[in-house]
């Protein structure tokens, strides 16, 4: 959930306020303005402990002043506010700690160690008496607030997620999800909870069974919208699993997946960006005074960025429903039978026939490539100039992505013919390539565009005809090397495999000259990263490529002629030993890695007892 730029909805005075943080900020730092907070938040005055809040809630996002703020635990002075007798103050100290919790991980992870969740709790279990009771609009931003509070907490903490289960929260958070009654912003805060709250939460999970069928209409009526529709199918995908495709909701809900994608959020950008004056940041945040001159272009700027998060919850559940353990699985008869394009699949047996139809009837593979299209040039300099366009920038990065991590799931989940083809589906390669390759590229991006890739090169090279496709010679790979320098272990993990498997089809193609020195130089690449790499992982990665690159016979004569066989017998005790120095610290990668070692050790066994395959 996003922080909001009005957490607390005060009079203009609030705005001069506001308009004053800065240049206190300039003149005295980040520990006087903390200082002059703590004071308001401790004074016995209520217009004092609410501006305290606002000061927070305004400065959430400099990091200097927020680092501050929890270095000297002002979160755990503000926390009782949320009980405190004064309403405004009580929505003020939920409106700063929701900004405050939108600020990332670590905060959050501060936001527990200095107990908001125990007040927090409190607050909420006031929330159950509420009834048939009319609830005026500063209650009920105090209930969005504290519900988008509790959301942040339980993503990061089970703590929080004990207390929810224990108190039966869910209770609390069902009534609203009335939305004949209660706002659209409201409904949305509580189903944005439920859905975190039944994700791998069993007791949770039981708890909506019954109100699934709440969540259906929802999903069906006229008068919610995309962004209501789409957290209902998270949540009920999360209640479901499965048994979703086999519910009576399933056809409606991909329908409304499918609409909500349709949707060009990308000329609702640039239309925006065009029309509206966004050079002027001053004066942003509203305050009640102002509510009637929100202008038109306002209006349609807040329906963009509530669309864009409609997209994300689409993309979320297309790529859930696509994930799946047996699908990712990869059998060896998969890798050593090259077919023709309706059977080139990893994982055709475990597809779902229901969600393939619909995959395929409502094109979502060429609706998701068009989201993934970039805003144009022009239309990111006009919105780089204000604080709206930059938040619009960052909305529109973030839809590629999910774009392409949806896409790698269902490249792995469809066939190739599904897909459209050998040539299409290389066409987005080639595509997925330049992004990943332009210098100076946002890591995130490329993490996401290289995942995707990953996947498409995967399945291209399951193809017969692949290596007319890719007809890549040593100069063609120097650009893909080039993106394998990123810090980020999880690209350079995907560069391995990609690297990998295309080298696996030149292994497959040894009468052409070529291909046998694109195999070569790709072998020493990978057993040189398998020896360097920092990261064992990536090491891990690579030498599983070189398994299923050297796992046949034929490729006995280079394997000798590059003495792997020596190479990776001296690797074979550095390896072991690093996995030995590091057992404590790989967590979940740990089985991964020491597979990887035990191959390598069973490999280098049968390599060793096979002549052809020593150097001479």
């Amino acid at each position: 959930m996003t922080s909001r730029d009005d957490p607390v909805g005060l009079d203009s005075a609030i705005l001069e306020l506001e308009k004053g943080l800065d240049l206190e900020f300039e003149a005295s730092g980040a520990s006087s303005i903390v200082e002059n907070i703590i004071a308001q938040l401790q004074s016995a005055n209520p217009e004092d402990r609410i501006c305290g809040c606002h000061s927070i809630a305004s400065l959430a996002s400099k990091q200097e002043v927020r680092v501050e703020l929890l270095r000297v635990k002002v979160p755990r002075i503000c926390g009782p506010l949320l009980l405190d007798s004064d309403k405004l103050v009580v929505q003020a100290a939920a409106g700063c700690l929701h900004n405050l919790s939108c600020e990332g991980v670590e905060v959050v992870d501060h936001l527990v160690e200095q107990d908001i969740i125990t007040p927090l709790a409190s607050l909420m279990l006031q929330f159950r008496i509420l009834g048939s009771a009319v609830v005026d609009e500063k209650r009920m931003r105090t209930i969005v607030d504290s519900l988008g509070l509790m959301w942040n907490m339980m993503e990061q903490s089970q703590i929080a997620t004990n207390i929810f289960n224990r108190e039966n929260m869910i209770d609390i958070v069902l009534q609203f999800l009335d939305h004949h009654r209660f706002s659209a912003s409201l409904v949305q805060a509580s189903l944005s909870l439920l859905a975190t709250a039944c994700d791998n939460n069993m007791a949770a999970q039981q708890k909506m069974i019954p109100h699934t069928l709440t969540l259906s209409n929802m999903i069906k009526s006229d008068e919610t919208s995309h962004n209501i529709k789409m957290t209902s199918g998270v949540v009920l995908l999360n209640i479901l699993h499965s048994k979703l495709y086999s519910d009576q909701v399933f056809p409606g809900l991909i329908s409304a997946v499918s609409s909500c994608l349709q949707t060009d959020t990308r000329k609702m950008v640039s239309e925006l960006s065009s029309s509206v004056p966004l050079e002027q940041d001053a004066g942003e945040m509203e305050v009640e005074e102002d509510k009637n001159n929100i202008t038109k272009d306002d209006k349609v700027g807040d329906e963009c960025k509530k669309m864009i998060k409609a997209q994300f919850a689409a993309l979320e559940i297309l790529a859930n429903l696509t994930s799946n353990e047996e699908g990712d699985e990869e059998t060896d008869d998969d890798e050593e039978d090259i077919d023709d394009d309706s059977n080139s699949n990893h994982n055709s047996s475990s597809a779902n026939p229901v969600l393939v139809e619909a995959i395929i009837s409502y094109q979502l593979v060429q609706t998701i490539l068009l989201r993934s299209n970039d805003l144009p040039t022009n239309v990111k300099h006009l919105l780089s100039t204000s604080k709206q366009g930059r938040y619009l920038l960052s909305l529109s990065k973030q839809l590629i992505i999910h774009s392409f991590l949806c896409l790698s799931n269902l490249t792995s989940y469809l066939n190739l013919a599904d897909l459209g083809g050998s040539d299409k589906l290389y066409q987005t390669w080639t595509g997925l390539g330049s992004i990943s390759c332009q210098p100076d590229q946002d890591t995130e991006l490329i993490e996401a565009a290289t995942s995707a890739m990953r996947s498409t090169t995967a399945k291209l090279c399951a193809h017969s005809q692949a290596n007319s496709l890719f007809n890549l010679g040593p100069a063609d790979l120097d650009h893909l090397l080039a993106v394998f320098s990123s810090p980020e272990a999880s690209i350079r993990t995907n560069i391995v495999s990609i690297l990998g498997d295309l080298a696996g089809l030149a292994a497959h193609n040894l009468s052409d000259s070529t291909s046998c020195q694109v195999l070569s130089n790709l072998a020493m690449w990978l057993v040189d990263t398998a020896a360097q790499d920092e990261n064992l992982r990536v090491a891990a990665e690579a030498f599983d490529k070189l398994f299923d690159v050297f796992g046949e016979d034929d490729t006995d004569f280079i394997f000798a002629n590059l003495d792997l066989l020596h190479k990776l017998r001296n690797i074979l005790p550095q390896f072991k030993s690093r996995i030995g120095q590091n057992k404590t610290r790989l967590g979940e990668d740990l089985p991964i890695v020491t597979m990887a070692s035990d191959n390598l050790q069973s490999f280098v066994q049968y390599k060793g007892n096979r002549p052809s395959a020593a150097k001479k």
